[in-house]
């Protein structure tokens, strides 16, 4: 061997199978990390989707509670209400579905105004959901056809009951599936369970302060 040659292994560079080498494990290394990171953005993302599920039907449900809470007999005279324009359209407190008068808020409105609002789960265009109607009384009274706002995605079936409050204090609620003439008195108490697509369910029982009526023409 002459003086001077340095042997291939002997200095600092790599062969070609040391590079192929580690050109592999580094490709292993990141594959690794790529799928741990895609793991971790779909539990980011699920967590997402799952929170805003959850504000989305708590923001729903406070709505129909508020909207309950100012729920008012309008005119308690029978002869109000039917089915031809003029007439005022009748109240519903029943197993799966709600119509009732509320007060609505100010807004820009000098006067508290009142709405007929209804509630109901239903399947429109192919999806189920928990939708909402408003209307002013004036066009509740012309029979204009308010447009549905769906107010919370996948509602399958919305179920009520009303309590009844019995003469003597120390007997428990009875609890009634359909409220009858809510044109002379509304329910205290409402249960309200809404089930999901999903096989979820939510319960909530809300109140009715006031059953009382406004005198008719006093609120617009």
């Amino acid at each position: 061997m002459r003086r001077g040659f340095t042997p291939p292994h002997g200095g600092a560079g790599f062969t070609l199978v040391e590079l192929l080498i580690a050109a592999t494990m580094m490709s292993i290394l990141f594959v690794g990390l790529g799928a741990h990171l895609r793991g971790g953005i779909t539990v980011w993302r699920r967590a997402i989707a799952t929170g805003e599920t959850v504000q989305r039907r708590h923001v729903a449900l406070e709505r129909l509670e508020q909207e309950l809470a100012n729920a008012i007999v309008y005119d308690d005279r029978e002869a109000s209400y039917g089915e031809g324009e003029g007439a005022l359209p009748r109240p519903r407190f029943e197993e799966t579905g709600l119509a009732w008068f509320s007060v609505a808020p100010f807004g820009r409105r000098p006067l508290p105004a009142v709405q007929f609002v209804t509630y109901e789960c239903a399947q429109r265009d192919g999806a189920w959901g928990l939708w909402r109607t408003s209307q002013f009384v004036g066009e509740a009274r012309a029979r204009q056809e308010p447009s549905p706002q769906l107010v919370l995605p996948e509602c399958e079936q919305l179920s009520l009951q009303y309590a009844v409050f019995p003469e003597n204090p120390a007997e428990p609620l009875e609890w009634r599936s359909r409220w009858e003439e809510p044109h002379r008195g509304l329910p205290r108490l409402v249960d309200v369970s809404v089930r999901f697509v999903s096989g979820d369910r939510l319960t909530r029982v809300m109140g009715i302060p006031s059953g009382r009526s406004a005198a008719p023409g006093a609120l617009p």
